[in-house]
């Protein structure tokens, strides 16, 4: 009798159709519960809706990195509304980002172990949460594997033709996130030393001269306008490069509050105290809250595995050192944002995690063969059960995590109290200033210009509308299943010094409280 993995192969050319199609419907699956917005998405489509209407500085306002709202407003032209035209680029960025994975995933671990990986990539969780949303970060993803896939298809066959796809790839990917220029760097530099390698001595000088002439005039060249400036972030990274001999702003605010937390919270006289500890060792902090964010994309058992992989790619594969080499360039300029951001968002860390993916694909054949040749029990003795059992291991956690994902289903009554400012208040032609506690408001507000006031400081917005002296609309989702949100509700409604109005929504319990304080 033969057994299931004898009976189908892993060269079966049919697995690239059936992977595409599961990630396909993977992807999609959230658009059929009626997803709001992402939050982020409105800068993006204000934007490429200012970019139709001629209207350049304001595109650049919005967002100043104009590649991904021109791909939405030429995606709109289509006949597609905003929302629609972001999502469907975001949806097919997703899906195209399986072949290069897929084809990158067969050169460093043929046979199961490809497949099995793909599998993972496709049932990722934090990637399956924006890759319907009408943000930068699908296509930025997309764009940075295929600048990979072309690196590796350029260091095999060294052909004009693959140096030349990876100069334009490399082109468009620091267009999408600031982590893109690293990227774009080590794979650049990389394949431009396989390029002129073919070259003389004499051959090689010539190269490079007219390669740093070339970035030269170009990078003069965008410096010349403000547009230009604001598109390559120049200005940006100009600041962050004469800051970088300094202790980030949101460390020093931190390291204060630790040092008052040492000195005035312990008892006298106990020295190297819990506060002290943190305070003098705060780039381990960071670190280690870095490694959570990167743990929280993929897992403890696919990073322990990983770095079995890269030892395996490393003295392998032709590429050598390039794949290690992009990975350490990202982590560290992530971690430099994070020092002076403050703060970290998990899709920030998902190219890195998909690269260590690889790494941990590259991994399972020596894994499973150690695992076969220690074990006593019979059905392990097997390197290719060895494979399927770790390949269950990894991927049913990611299906669970993915299936059961708790996505930000839309709230209509937040739309229809939004659309009801805006016709009953907003259209007069004050000038109304606008608070929400929610970022996805904005986007039914139509206001770019509208203010935010944090989920935990909701109760401040009580004494923002009694000492302002301007108009002002206050928009909050409340709910009615938090104690704190009834009683902050019926302040506003019972509160004489300005009208309400409360929309509810029984299906969910949610309410939305609007209030108007008049001059």
């Amino acid at each position: 009798m033969k057994h299931f993995q004898d009976k189908v192969s892993p060269d079966w050319s049919g697995w690239l159709v059936f992977l595409f199609l599961t990630n396909l419907l993977v992807k999609i699956m959230p658009l059929f519960q009626d997803v709001m917005i992402h939050p982020d998405a409105p800068v993006y489509l204000w934007s490429a809706q200012s970019l139709e209407q001629g209207n350049i500085p304001g595109a650049i306002k919005a967002y100043p990195m104009l590649f991904y709202p021109f791909l939405v407003m030429c995606v709109h032209k289509l006949g597609l509304d905003w929302l629609a035209a972001g999502r469907s680029i975001s949806v097919v960025a997703s899906c195209l980002a399986l072949i290069p994975f897929f084809n990158l995933a067969k050169r460093f671990s043929p046979g199961w172990p490809a497949i099995i990986i793909t599998m993972v990539f496709v049932l990722m969780p934090e990637y399956n949460s924006i890759a319907f949303a009408a943000i930068r970060d699908p296509l930025y993803l997309c764009l940075s594997l295929y600048c990979v896939y072309f690196a590796v298809c350029f260091a095999e066959r060294k052909e004009l033709k693959w140096f030349i796809v990876v100069i334009l790839f490399s082109i468009c990917v620091p267009f999408l996130r600031v982590e893109g220029i690293v990227v774009s760097l080590v794979i650049l530099g990389w394949s431009f030393v396989g390029f002129i390698r073919r070259f003389g001595i004499y051959g090689r000088m010539w190269a490079m001269a007219v390669t740093l002439v070339f970035f030269a005039v170009l990078l003069y060249i965008f410096s010349l306008s403000e547009t230009g400036r604001d598109l390559l972030r120049l200005d940006q990274v100009t600041a962050v490069l004469q800051k970088i001999s300094s202790t980030p702003p949101s460390v020093v605010y931190y390291l204060n509050k630790l040092d008052e937390l040492a000195h005035n919270n312990v008892p006298s006289g106990f020295g190297n105290n819990f506060w002290q500890v943190i305070e003098r060792n705060w780039q381990w902090v960071y670190g280690i809250g870095m490694l959570r964010m990167f743990e929280s994309n993929l897992s403890w058992s696919l990073i322990l595995v990983g770095m079995i992989g890269v030892k395996d790619i490393v003295r392998v594969h032709k590429i050598g050192l390039m794949l290690p080499a992009v990975f350490m360039a990202n982590m560290l300029l992530v971690f430099e944002k994070y020092l002076y951001s403050g703060s970290i968002e998990g899709r920030v860390m998902l190219f890195p995690a998909l690269l260590w993916l690889l790494f941990s694909g590259a991994a399972f054949s020596p894994v499973a063969e150690y695992l076969s040749e220690k074990s006593r029990i019979g059905i392990i003795q097997k390197k290719l059960n060895v494979v399927m059992l770790l390949g269950l291991l990894l991927t049913l956690p990611f299906a669970y995590r993915t299936f059961s994902m708790d996505y930000n289903i839309n709230i209509p009554v937040l739309r229809d109290g939004c659309r009801w400012v805006n016709e009953q208040i907003l259209s007069d032609g004050k000038d109304w200033q606008v608070w929400v506690n929610m970022r996805t408001m904005v986007w039914f507000i139509e206001r770019q210009d509208t203010r935010q006031i944090g989920p935990k400081n909701k109760q401040k917005i009580l004494r923002i509308l009694k000492q302002s002296k301007e108009s002002i609309v206050v928009i909050l989702l409340l709910s009615r299943r938090n104690e704190d949100d009834i009683v902050l509700m019926k302040k506003l409604v019972e509160a004489k010094a300005f009208s309400s109005k409360v929309f509810s929504d029984p299906a969910d319990e949610k309410n939305i409280v609007i209030a108007v304080w008049r001059k």
